[in-house]
């Protein structure tokens, strides 16, 4: 046979082709499934690559290769200083960024925070953010960009109560029902 002749047969058979509606939505249930599987065959990945590395550590150490052993650990320092290095300097941000925020006087959407440039915020070796540095960046900001701040309100101290604001004397209150005396909060019954 030839290929000639099994491309026919091959052409009868169609694949049951998905709406739109149905690539959109994917089941839970076949979600977890495969982020399982992504899960195991990556926790596999790394067994074995750390067993490639601990063989390939151990046959250079056996040829009294220690050069190769030296500069192996050399650049996976070098890639974890790196991490390291970018963690610290994400959290240093944050805290900058949190520390204006906090200073701005309101509230402001993330779709703003590009905006704000903490790099002129100075952080001192122990960790503390100096607060004149980071008034310094709120206030250009507030300059700049005062639509950025969402001012919270505050209600007025003589806001209204329940029960339109009245008092009620105890003995009066005790002769209510229970269902009435749940109406009045504790404050009210004088």
């Amino acid at each position: 046979m030839t290929l000639d002749q099994a491309a026919p047969v091959a052409q009868q058979v169609e694949a049951p082709v998905a709406t739109p509606e149905e690539i959109k939505m994917i089941s839970y249930e076949s979600h977890r499934k495969l982020l399982d599987e992504k899960k195991k065959i990556q926790g596999e990945l790394s067994s074995l690559q750390s067993e490639k590395k601990a063989r390939e550590d151990s046959e250079a150490a056996r040829r009294g290769d220690f050069e190769s052993l030296l500069k192996a650990r050399d650049e996976e320092l070098a890639k974890e200083r790196g991490e390291r290095q970018l963690l610290q300097n994400r959290i240093t941000t944050g805290q900058k960024m949190n520390a204006v925020l906090e200073s701005l006087g309101g509230s402001v959407d993330s779709k703003w925070y590009q905006l704000i440039d903490v790099s002129d915020v100075v952080q001192s070796e122990s960790g503390e953010i100096d607060q004149l540095t980071v008034s310094r960046v709120a206030e250009s900001l507030k300059k700049q960009w005062p639509e950025m701040i969402k001012k919270t309100g505050v209600l007025p101290a003589n806001a209204p109560q329940g029960n339109g604001g009245q008092t009620i004397s105890y003995d009066e209150w005790k002769k209510l029902p229970l269902a009435e005396m749940n109406k009045w909060k504790q404050n009210q019954v004088v």
